[in-house]
């Protein structure tokens, strides 16, 4: 009897474990795959106006038009979907023509944030005001691509607001980004001093010192004209951000920490001993120039991982290497480094759009697997091929232009320019311009974990947004101001009690509690 049982059992057992896996299997694979958008989009032309400010390299490239892009001309053609770019600077007061109702409010407006746009009005107001579409409803109807994507958890708290709405269409990466600039140093002037590399703080002055006086640099350390805008590089082993941040849910401003103060009197000190440029200040970027470093001027700075091939190309003798923030002693762990979004910038429909559905047509076509190829790689056959794993690989119209383009900017050129919005984008595509050794840069930079940094989606309401604009402008110049004073001796120590006060005076503690208010609605958010 048991074995009648059983073999009665066993095929019914079989069929329902092979529906079982299949459902699984179709599963998995529908959250890892993007439909293709039925092309064009419309049967008819249309055409929408988009703002959107591009960078000085892509704006003399393109004439200060995107349509002259081989890209967005391919994208049309495609979509059959016309965009009118508005993309000076002069076009970009926005903020008043919301607050006026205006006209002239263009159909689609990009931004990294809602509030660079409008002032201090959040995206849920200026829904309730009527100012943009909410996009909650359409997009799971219209961008079925996109709205899959945006389910994902580290995602959806980018994508939606703290009511639950969908505001904006955001571009995101298909994987999250690692750090792409961090620390370098060279490893050829290492090697000949016999040094090694340099761990701690102590021993960055060892190096340092080294690089001055038996290599005749005369700004050892190259570092940005505020000394902070490294992605937290130098200060985060002192414990502290250049901003606010989190230690155990209790929020912090970094700049009014002991911690702060530790690291502005190391910096005053190599700036008396000569170990960082006595001009720093005046300078204006963020990264080191690639002539500085070939000069001998600097050993030590903070760049993107594309320095080594660009020093290559000035001296193939010059050696680079990535490095770890420095740290008070040596088997510290450092909690403190920028933090990198899965998303760039997004934009947002008009409320004076008439058709926000075929917008959404649109732009969802670069989140299925066709279009988010097509924005991050071109045009098959033209601008990449594909290797024996069907990965894309860029061809020589894009790594070595016949027309003298950089790698970046035949990138701005036939593919969707990196921080445009919006599209599903594969970050790695950039890693094609460098050798693997350069690459491997980003490993050792993502070495600092990011647990005492706040959540890069952390939200403020319209009358939290407003407070902390009056608040933070005098802060912030307070701080720089004291900071580069407190460096180059300007100022003593002894005034230090001033600069503290000052930051009290300008309401520093409130911005703090402003920050502790939302950070704890994102803990109780997460919790639930």
């Amino acid at each position: 009897m048991k074995h009648k049982y059983r073999n009665y059992y066993f095929p019914v057992l079989i069929c329902i474990v092979f529906c079982l896996c299949i459902f699984l299997v179709r599963h998995a694979f529908s959250v890892r795959t993007q439909t293709n958008a039925s092309l064009p989009v419309t049967e008819v032309r249309q055409s929408f106006s988009f703002l959107n400010t591009i960078d000085s390299e892509l704006s003399e490239l393109c004439n200060g038009d995107l349509n002259n892009t081989v890209f967005f001309q391919e994208l049309e053609n495609r979509t059959n979907i016309h965009i009118d770019w508005i993309t000076s600077l002069s076009n970009l007061q926005i903020q008043n023509r919301f607050e006026q109702n205006s006209d002239s409010v263009p159909d689609l407006i990009g931004a990294g944030n809602f509030s660079s746009i409008s002032g201090n009005i959040s995206a849920d107001d200026a829904i309730a005001q009527g100012d943009i579409c909410d996009l909650t409803e359409l997009v799971p109807k219209y961008a079925p691509n996109y709205y899959k994507i945006i389910q994902q958890k580290d995602i959806k708290d980018i994508a939606y607001t703290d009511s639950g709405r969908i505001a904006a269409v955001y571009s995101i990466k298909q994987n999250s980004q690692k750090p792409w600039c961090g620390l370098q140093i060279r490893k050829d002037w290492l090697d000949e001093l016999g040094l090694e590399i340099p761990v701690t703080y102590d021993d960055w002055e060892t190096v340092l010192t080294a690089f001055k006086e038996r290599k005749g640099a005369t700004a050892p350390l190259w570092i940005s004209y505020n000394a902070y805008a490294q992605d937290e590089s130098l200060n985060a082993g002192f414990g502290v951000s250049y901003d606010f941040f989190q230690m155990d849910g209790k929020v912090f401003y970094g700049p009014a920490r002991q911690g702060w103060k530790d690291y502005l009197t190391l910096m005053n000190r190599w700036y008396q001993k000569g170990l960082i440029d006595v001009d720093y200040m005046t300078g204006n970027s963020t990264y080191a120039d690639s002539k500085m470093i070939a000069s001998g001027t600097s050993g030590a700075w903070f760049g993107m991982y594309t320095m080594p091939s660009d020093l290559s190309a000035k001296d193939q003798n010059i050696k680079v290497i990535a490095v770890s923030p420095p740290k008070l002693n040596e088997h510290d762990t450092l909690h403190i480094q920028k933090k990198y979004s899965i998303s760039d910038n997004m934009f947002y429909i008009s409320s004076e759009c008439e058709h926000p559905e075929i917008v959404l047509k649109w732009i969802d076509y670069l989140f299925s697997d066709e279009g988010s190829r097509f924005a991050s790689y071109g045009i098959e056959g033209k601008t990449y091929t594909l290797d024996k794993d069907q990965n894309p690989v860029f061809t020589d119209l894009i790594l070595h232009n016949s027309d003298g383009l950089t790698f970046y900017q035949a990138l701005k050129n036939y593919t969707l320019a990196p921080g445009l919005p919006s599209a599903y984008i594969d970050w790695k595509r950039e890693l094609q311009c460098v050798p693997p050794s350069s690459a491997v840069m980003c490993d050792v930079w993502a070495s600092t974990d990011t647990s005492y940094m706040l959540p890069v989606s952390l939200s403020f309401t319209s009358e939290e947004r407003t407070r902390l604009s009056q608040i933070m402008a005098n802060v912030n110049s307070c701080m720089y101001e004291y900071t580069t004073a407190f460096i180059t001796g300007i100022k003593s120590f002894d005034n230090y009690e001033e600069y503290l006060n000052t930051l009290k005076k300008n309401k520093i503690d409130e911005a703090v509690q402003i920050y502790q208010n939302a950070y704890d609605r994102y803990l109780a958010k997460h919790s639930s």
